[in-house]
């Protein structure tokens, strides 16, 4: 049983910066140039599996357990493509920050 995939949008956008911890503060010119480099940075930088494992992980709060069962994965392998996709994202957001 397939699922279907979690698109990015404007709608929530929002959410995926303030869930990888990008938000600072109040800077709104500022979260608002970060949301826009971590949008175009998930969509182009991720895989197809380790964007659909981040967005069930953070977006949709699943368990680790529950996306590997639900992608027919191991646990280990969903968390190593959730590490290794921080690790993309975290390294693009540090191209950008001040």
């Amino acid at each position: 049983m397939r699922r279907e995939r979690t698109f990015i949008n404007e709608e929530n956008a929002d959410l995926i910066a303030y869930s990888l911890s990008l938000s600072r503060g109040d800077n709104r010119p500022e979260r608002a140039r970060m949301k826009k480099i971590m949008l175009r940075a998930i969509k182009h930088e991720l895989t197809d599996r380790q964007r659909e494992c981040v967005m069930m992980y953070y977006l949709e709060g699943k368990k680790m357990k529950d996306i590997a069962a639900l992608l027919d994965l191991s646990k280990s392998t969903v968390t190593r493509h959730i590490q290794s996709a921080m690790r993309k994202l975290r390294k693009v957001a540090s191209y950008y920050q001040k």
